[in-house]
This record gives C-alpha cells, structure tokens and sequence, in this order.
C-alpha cells in the first residue's frame, strides 16, 4: 500500500534526524498536495497505525492541504 510506504519512510527520517538532532521531536508538521491522493485525515490515519507501539506514537502531527505543489513534504521539525 502506497501510504503504508510513506508513512514507514518518514518514520526512518525522523529517526535519523532525531539521532542526528540528538533531541526529541515533538512536533512535524507535514503538507499535503490535493493532487497527490492522500487526504490529511487518511494520511493521520496510516501514520497513527505505523507509529502504534512506538517512540513516535504521542507525536504531535500537523497536517495542511494545499491545491497544488509535491504529493508530501515534511515543512517543520520541531523539538523538545
């Protein structure tokens, strides 16, 4: 599934952006193409269910549609 492939990457990003930070995230903030075939709430969705049971699963995700630009860029990283 195309989402569960996306969410499972931005998981490993921010691994390696935390490790590399060497401080906690607490908040992403993520845009969302219209044109790219996700919608914010199934994205939220997918992402809650590859994040269960793990470090990332209390992580604070904010999510803005936008009309046109890439499927999914990740615009904010903010730590604790």
């Amino acid at each position: 599934m195309h989402e569960t492939h996306i969410t499972e990457n931005i998981l490993k990003y921010l691994d390696r952006e935390e490790d590399s930070a060497q401080r906690r995230i607490k908040k992403i903030c993520v845009r969302l193409s219209e044109f790219g075939g996700i919608s914010p709430g199934h994205f939220l969705e997918h992402f809650r269910e590859e994040a269960a049971g793990s470090r990332w699963q209390d992580l604070d995700v904010e999510v803005q549609n936008i009309p046109y630009g890439p499927e999914l860029e990740i615009t904010r990283i903010e730590f604790a």
